[in-house]
């Protein structure tokens, strides 16, 4: 059996619904994943949305840098904690990282793979770090690098961007990794999520 792992607490590969429009967030309520990435919201509505999906049974990730109106200081994560009740927040820098991590919410580092210089100085900068999960992208790279990040940082990894076929997510499964976030609504009650994790 798998070890169980930080981000989810479980060993199942979770197909997580990126909802880029709220018309979409009905289909990702409905579907058997328990984790929800918001990707739409602005201060004016995220805890509304976040209320319905709570109500649903469902956790709540957000981009920090994708929320209209939202700071980047420490506030902004007590607030995103204490008035919206955000189960886990991504974002792209140590700092970020660990302010959410204060704010005992699940911190998911966001990293975005664009060249060979990138994936060096990444993985230079994550030193001691304690994420909960770290999510690659896009797809195409996260499957090539991942053995490089998993030697150096025992979290849950994630993929997302460019996760649009059938091909491309048993190509993340079949490479270990806890699950990936997309918005192809096609993909979102794909029989492979809930499956063991390799």
């Amino acid at each position: 059996m798998a070890k169980q792992e930080k981000l989810f607490g479980d060993c199942k590969f979770h197909i997580i619904p990126s909802i880029r429009e709220l018309k979409y967030l009905k289909k990702a309520l409905e579907g058997r994943e328990e984790w929800i990435l918001l990707s739409c919201c602005h201060i004016g509505n995220l805890r509304e949305n976040v209320d319905i999906c709570h109500r649903a049974g469902k956790k709540v990730i957000i981009n920090h840098e994708l929320v209209g109106g939202l700071g980047a200081d420490r506030m902004a994560f007590q607030l995103l904690k204490n008035m919206y009740h955000i189960d886990g927040v991504m974002g792209t820098g140590n700092t970020k990282i660990g302010l959410i991590s204060r704010e005992k919410m699940k911190s998911i580092r966001r990293i975005v793979l664009s060249d060979s210089l990138s994936v060096e100085q990444v993985l230079r900068s994550m030193g001691d770090m304690d994420y909960d999960g770290i999510e690659l992208r896009p797809a195409y790279y996260a499957v090539q690098y991942y053995n490089k990040f998993r030697a150096i940082c025992n979290c849950s990894f994630v993929v997302g961007g460019f996760v649009n076929s059938e091909e491309i997510l048993e190509k993340v499964y079949q490479a270990g990794f806890s699950g990936t976030m997309t918005s192809c609504v096609e993909l979102w009650n794909h029989p492979l999520g809930g499956k063991e994790i390799l």
